[in-house]
């Protein structure tokens, strides 16, 4: 009788194990994919709001964020999407499930609980998403994304009839990043 019980444990154990271990790389690959985006993009607008001033960050942007993050999702061999509930561009509308873990992001940032520093979730046995909370972080941010105003108000309206992206405070939860991966 002690074999049949070995056996399954020992069993459970290496499938643990493995899943543990496939979850590890996932998340690696998840942080580095990502890290990457916002080292570009953020990169980027600095150069652009230091040249250009916020408006050439929010010409940059509407022209080339998308852009930028495909060929980061191209480098890192993933799927790559920025996501908000206050989305600037329709395009980074989240899906339901992802309007889900943002709502449970938001309330626990009401609650004044910390944010996990990434979530994992695994669609399939051959795919899983990485998703990584983007928060308000610099001042430069609030140049855009703050209480706007003025001309540069004026530009984001043009580029985005239906902008939501205004009005956060630093500290903010922003959105995500979903970084899709083969397992």
């Amino acid at each position: 009788m002690k074999r049949f019980i070995v056996i399954p444990l020992t069993l459970a154990s290496s499938l643990l194990l493995a899943s543990s271990s496939a979850d590890e790389q996932a998340i690696a690959k998840g942080n580095q994919a990502s890290a990457l985006l916002v080292q570009k993009l953020g990169g980027e607008l600095k150069i652009q709001m230091q040249s250009n001033s916020a408006l050439g960050a929010l010409n940059f942007c509407s022209q080339n964020a998308l852009t930028l993050t495909e060929q980061v999702a191209k480098e890192t061999k993933t799927s790559m999407k920025r996501l908000s509930l206050k989305n600037r561009n329709p395009l980074n509308a989240p899906t339901p499930q992802e309007a889900a873990l943002l709502n449970r992001w938001e309330t626990l940032a009401k609650n004044g609980e910390p944010l996990p520093p990434h979530e994992l979730v695994n669609v399939s046995d051959t795919a899983a998403v990485y998703y990584k909370p983007i928060l308000i972080n610099n001042e430069a941010c609030l140049k855009c994304h703050g209480n706007v105003e003025g001309e540069l108000a004026k530009a984001i309206r043009a580029a985005y009839p239906d902008d939501k992206a205004t009005g956060y405070k630093m500290g903010d939860l922003r959105g995500m990043i979903a970084v899709e991966m083969a397992r």
